[in-house]
């Protein structure tokens, strides 16, 4: 039987549209068949924007019948940046366009082997990004909904992670990414800072910077000493970041125990832990972005029934 363990401390771009526009990529039938029926049906169009630094596709998964007002989420895979992003991490997408979410995604530039060439390319991408979809220059291709740009949510793993914790102000040696319309990040296997691999700020740490950004972060126990390739980093490597951080905003440490928790299990092939993740995920941004009373939800919904969790949360309340 799993044991949950709660501590709590006091607390200008120009776009061009493709014209691609289709239904979203299934998932498979064991993901339909378990997944609570969503309110709206998924479509997927794809575009380019130009950035500062060149041109970036995208692609906008929104809901098909939602009339009113919405909000953005942002949804990132790790890797360095091989242009096969979009697609990728399809069961959340489609969880959060069901409750009436318009989801982003965009191809990452290609880093090489150049881990924190990774932080500084996402940084400028997140940033740049968020700036649109505030500023509301993003093309939506059909959607019929009103977006409400200041307020953003974001979900990402491992690399895609980090990039949240940039947009949510943590600092680095080559800048700092935040975008301030980000309210509340998801970051799934966040990386640690000792040994740094993204150029992390150290002195001071560069964790300590993320201000209001409500930040919930889940590590599986068998990735937490390693990086994404499995290298030994450190001991409780992926756990660090967390004791780091200021109060200013909510924050949540949740650690996966027992089997089934390496790198990609977090990601989502432990079924129970994806489920976990979809439920909490909608509870963080339903509250911080779209701002329903759902704060007391964050962290206790869909706990497997497979694995121990260990719970951490501290700041504002």
């Amino acid at each position: 039987m799993k044991r949950i363990f709660f501590s709590i401390a006091l607390f200008t771009l120009f776009f061009s549209c493709s014209e691609d526009e289709v239904t979203a990529v299934p998932e498979t039938e064991e993901e339909e068949e378990r997944r609570e029926p969503g309110t709206f049906s998924v479509i997927a169009h794809d575009a380019t924007f130009t950035a500062t630094f060149g041109d970036l596709p995208y692609r906008v998964s929104y809901p098909a019948e939602k009339q009113g007002e919405t909000f953005v989420l942002i949804v990132s895979r790790g890797g360095n940046g091989a242009g096969d992003d979009r697609g990728q991490l399809v069961s959340y997408i489609n969880h959060f366009v069901e409750q009436g979410y318009v989801v982003v995604q965009v191809d990452h530039r290609n880093a090489g082997n150049d881990i924190e060439n990774i932080a500084k390319l996402r940084g400028a991408e997140i940033n740049e990004l968020s700036k649109a979809i505030e500023e509301g220059t993003l093309d939506y291709g059909g959607f019929q909904g009103e977006i409400t740009g200041s307020k953003q949510g974001y979900m990402g793993h491992s690399a895609g992670a980090m990039e949240g914790l940039l947009a949510s102000g943590m600092n680095t040696d080559h800048g700092n990414y935040r975008a301030s319309a980000v309210k509340a990040v998801y970051a799934m296997s966040p990386p640690g800072y000792t040994p740094d691999q993204y150029g992390i700020a150290q002195s001071p740490n560069g964790y300590t910077a993320i201000g209001e950004t409500a930040v919930f972060m889940i590590i599986g126990e068998q990735e937490k000493d390693t990086n994404g390739s499995g290298t030994i980093n450190a001991e409780n490597w992926r756990l660090q970041g967390y004791d780091q951080m200021n109060e200013s905003g909510l924050r949540y440490q949740v650690l996966v125990k027992g089997d089934n928790t390496d790198h990609e299990a977090i990601a989502g092939l432990n079924e129970a832990v994806k489920f976990y993740n979809e439920a909490n995920s909608l509870a963080l941004f339903d509250t911080f972005v779209r701002g329903l009373d759902r704060k007391a939800e964050i962290g206790t919904l869909n706990q497997p029934m497979t694995n121990e969790l260990e719970i951490k949360v501290k700041g504002n309340q």
